[in-house]
C-alpha cells in the first residue's frame, strides 16, 4: 500500500509540473504545495460540460487528462465558433480575476477528462511560492499584450485573408481544427462585403484544401495551415 500511495503522489507530481503554472517549480516547492494546499481533483465523462458560457469562475481549473470541446457563441447568437483543447491546460485563468469574472465559453468533455481545481484562497496561498506568483503574472501578462499587438495589425487585404483574420480573431490558440458555425450572410455583414463573394472566396479556399464547406459550416482542419 506504500508503494502505491508513493507511485500515485509521484504521478500527481509529475503531471503537476507540466501545467503551466507550476513549470519551473522545485519538488521541494511541490512538495510544500500540495501539503499545505487542499487541492480538489475532479473527473468526468466524455459529454459532459463542465463549463456552460456565463458561469461564475470560482476555481482554476487545470486539465490534467483528457480532451475538451470549448465553443463560444456571439452576442446575439448569430454564430458559433468550436475548437478543442488538450491536456495539460488551464481553463481561461483570465477570467478568474478582474471587473467580470465569468467564463466566455462553453467546455464540454470529448473523452474522460481529469481535473485539479483551485479556488481563490488556495490560489491566494501558492501565490507565496514565488515561481507560481511569476507564472502567473506571465500567463496573464502574455494574453494581454496578444490582444494589444492584434489591434496592430495590418489591416488584411483580400478577401479571403479578411475570412482568415475573422476566423483567427476566435481562436484561443491559432492551431488545431476549428469549427464555424455561420451562414454566408452573417458572414458577410460581418466582413461588410456582399453574400456572392463571400461565397467565392469560401469555394476557392475549399478548392485549396484550407476549409470543407457545410450548410451553415465552415471546418477547418488545421488553422495553422490556414494562416500560412
Amino acid at each position: 500500500m506504500a508503494e502505491s500511495s508513493m507511485d500515485n503522489n509521484s504521478n500527481i507530481y509529475e503531471r503537476l509540473l507540466e501545467l503551466p503554472l507550476f513549470q519551473g517549480m522545485s519538488m521541494t516547492d511541490l512538495t510544500t504545495a500540495v501539503g499545505q494546499t487542499p487541492f480538489g481533483f475532479h473527473k468526468y465523462d466524455a459529454g459532459v460540460q463542465i463549463i456552460a458560457e456565463g458561469d461564475a469562475c470560482n476555481h482554476l481549473l487545470f486539465l490534467l487528462k483528457g480532451e475538451l470541446e470549448v465553443s463560444a457563441m456571439a452576442d446575439d447568437h448569430g454564430y458559433e465558433f468550436i475548437e478543442q483543447m488538450k491536456a495539460p491546460d488551464i481553463l481561461q485563468p483570465e477570467c478568474f480575476f478582474g471587473l467580470t469574472q465569468r467564463y466566455t465559453r462553453s467546455f464540454r468533455a470529448t473523452t474522460p477528462c481529469s481535473f485539479l481545481a483551485l479556488g481563490k484562497h488556495e490560489v491566494n496561498q501558492l501565490a507565496d511560492i514565488y515561481i507560481f506568483r511569476l507564472n502567473l503574472l506571465n500567463i496573464l501578462s502574455t494574453q494581454s499584450q496578444k490582444h494589444q499587438r492584434r489591434l496592430w495589425h495590418p489591416a488584411a487585404g483580400s478577401l479571403q485573408k479578411r475570412i482568415i483574420s475573422f476566423v483567427e480573431s476566435h481562436c484561443l490558440r491559432p492551431a488545431g481544427p476549428k469549427t464555424l458555425k455561420i451562414k454566408m450572410t452573417r458572414l458577410a455583414e460581418e466582413l461588410n462585403d456582399s453574400r456572392l463573394e463571400i461565397s467565392r472566396a469560401l469555394n476557392n479556399m475549399q478548392a485549396e484544401g484550407l476549409i470543407q464547406l457545410r450548410r451553415g459550416v465552415i471546418f477547418i482542419p488545421a488553422m495553422e495551415k490556414l494562416i500560412m
